[in-house]
């Protein structure tokens, strides 16, 4: 009969075992103090404990879960600090005989959950005289293991969670990001095309090593007229679009650039299908592989054509306004050939003097023939200068004194100052730098500014008839020149229109003198300007940029 009872304490601890390993799947998906809470309330409602303590550690190094059930062992706390404080560690199980819990004696265990408890740790208490026996050892154990893998997988989940949640707010963030970059770029994109389109300049790309073009802009396909579909053409298949004259040139161009590896420059003509000719303005630049080797090149390609037709009608317009300038100066230029060829004749009638005297006088022939022939070079420099006037020739890019270039408009247009009765005086600093430029156009300039000046004095008596030519450093802009007269001045209401095309304040006037010399002054890289002369007049002023260099 003795194994009856022995039989029904091993039923019992299977059907708590059973419990117990039914508990997990309540916890599944539950938080930390959730599990903590559960496995004490089964182990003092299942296990018919008084006492029950679970603390729960994060492998993490998160907050530990501490919960208690009952009151048997209250001095617990105290006991677990006292413990530690001695033994340093809890690394086994530890039974407690003699609980004083006040109405009764209880005995308690506390079993360590992984090594040295850093798992956590299961106490209890009971006031049965054999608690706690090797049976209820083993369902302790089962049931802290239980629960602390339990809140290990809770933690992992948790963390997994809250890394899920990380993860797809980046990823949203990351969305939003993308999307507006790439409406950005769509902009951007937008934006270019557009302003490409607008100054008819178009992007492309090319490997010379395979002999094509990689990449084109559509804008390079419109001015080129090529069909965008078939995408950019080969080489050969783009050289035969160049103009023939052109052609050989360009090719030698671009295999020098591509042998000598430097960025190229330059001006060729393309036929469309259709016959049109349009010009066109390329820029490379090589791109370097690691090695060193060119392994593209990039650039830009602008269709110029209608800047050089606007450029050619600004030149035929500014060669139409020297010829009708000119005409304005007939009589002085006319004056200016007589007086040297009025000389000649003198200088050769006293020359026949002398070699019919006897004996001729060779002396006094010599002579008059040196003023004869410095006669004849006046009157040659004055032709000379007025041809040059007249001529029409493409722009050239020169250096230039500047006050050479003041000089000679003044010989031409001395007579017409001493007709009119005006006073010049000049004010010509030296060791001026040199400025590029093209020598007809600024005298073009300075003849519209003298004569305007003249014209203005001209129409009025009141005060003297003063004109001043100054030109001085101005710093980094280069050089200054300013052209002030003692006239009417200018309406305030008119200086912001002086320089416009077709204004004018002569009753008889185009309005296109002064909006040319603009148009020249900006084609120098310069300004031009006029303000109120001090005290009374007006003061035409304009600069150009220097390359350093002075003149001699």
């Amino acid at each position: 009969m003795g194994s009856e009872p022995d039989a029904q304490r091993l039923r019992t601890a299977l059907r708590d075992l059973v419990a117990l390993s039914t508990v997990p799947a309540a916890w599944v998906g539950r938080e930390p103090p959730a599990i903590a809470a559960g496995l004490a309330d089964v182990l003092v409602n299942s296990l018919h404990l008084d006492f029950a303590f679970v603390r729960l550690c994060d492998p993490n190094g998160g907050t530990a879960v501490e919960i208690a059930r009952g009151s048997a062992w209250h001095e617990f706390p105290e006991w677990l600090q006292s413990y530690l404080s001695v033994n340093g560690r809890l690394s086994r199980r530890e039974i407690v005989r003699d609980i004083d819990s006040g109405a009764q004696q209880c005995r308690g265990i506390v079993i360590p959950v992984g090594v040295n408890a850093d798992g956590g740790l299961v106490a209890a208490a009971c006031d049965r005289a054999d608690f706690p026996t090797e049976i209820d050892q083993l369902l302790l154990s089962v049931a802290a293991n239980h629960a602390a893998t339990a809140f290990r997988t809770a933690r992992g989940e948790k963390a997994i969670r809250q890394s899920e949640q990380q993860l797809r707010k980046a990823r949203d963030e990351l969305e939003t990001k993308v999307a507006e970059r790439t409406a950005e770029l769509q902009r951007s994109e937008a934006y270019l095309t557009e302003a490409q389109r607008l100054s008819h300049t178009g992007s492309w790309a090319c490997v010379p090593a395979i002999g094509k073009h990689t990449y084109w802009s559509e804008e390079i396909f419109r001015i080129t007229g090529f069909d965008p579909a078939g995408g950019p053409p080969r080489f050969e298949e783009f050289e035969r679009r160049i103009h023939p004259d052109d052609r050989v040139r360009i090719r030698e161009h671009f295999t020098t650039a591509i042998r000598e590896k430097v960025d190229f420059d330059h001006s060729y003509r393309i036929v469309h299908p259709g016959g049109e000719i349009r010009e066109i303005q390329a820029i490379g630049h090589p791109v370097f592989g690691p090695t060193g080797d060119v392994v593209e090149f990039v650039g830009t390609l602008m269709d110029v054509t209608e800047r050089r037709r606007a450029e050619e009608e600004r030149q035929a317009l500014a060669h139409s306004n020297r010829i009708t300038t000119m005409g304005q100066l007939t009589a002085s230029i006319a004056h200016e050939v007589n007086q040297p060829i009025a000389a000649v004749v003198t200088n050769a009638q006293a020359a026949l003097r002398w070699l019919n005297m006897q004996p001729p006088d060779p002396e006094e022939v010599r002579q008059a023939l040196d003023r004869i022939v410095n006669q004849g070079r006046r009157a040659g420099d004055v032709i000379s200068r007025m041809r040059a006037l007249v001529r029409k020739a493409p722009p050239r890019k020169d250096q230039l004194d500047i006050n050479e270039v003041i000089r000679e408009v003044i010989a031409l247009t001395r007579s017409e100052l001493h007709r009119t009765g005006t006073l010049l005086q000049t004010q010509l600093a030296h060791g001026l730098p040199l400025v590029p430029g093209d020598r007809v156009q600024l005298q073009q300039v300075m003849l519209n500014l003298i004569l305007n000046a003249v014209e203005a004095m001209s129409g009025s008596d009141e005060g003297s008839r003063e004109l001043l030519i100054s030109a001085e450093a101005d710093g980094a802009n280069g050089v200054r020149i300013a052209v002030r007269d003692w006239g009417p001045g200018l309406e305030p209401e008119s200086l912001d229109r002086l320089f416009d095309a077709f204004y004018t304040t002569k009753p008889d006037g185009m309005g296109m003198g002064l909006s040319i010399c603009r148009s020249i002054i900006e084609a120098h890289g310069g300004r031009v300007w006029a303000t109120t002369n001090v005290p009374q007049g007006a003061a035409f002023q304009f600069t150009l940029p220097h390359q350093g260099q002075k003149a001699s």
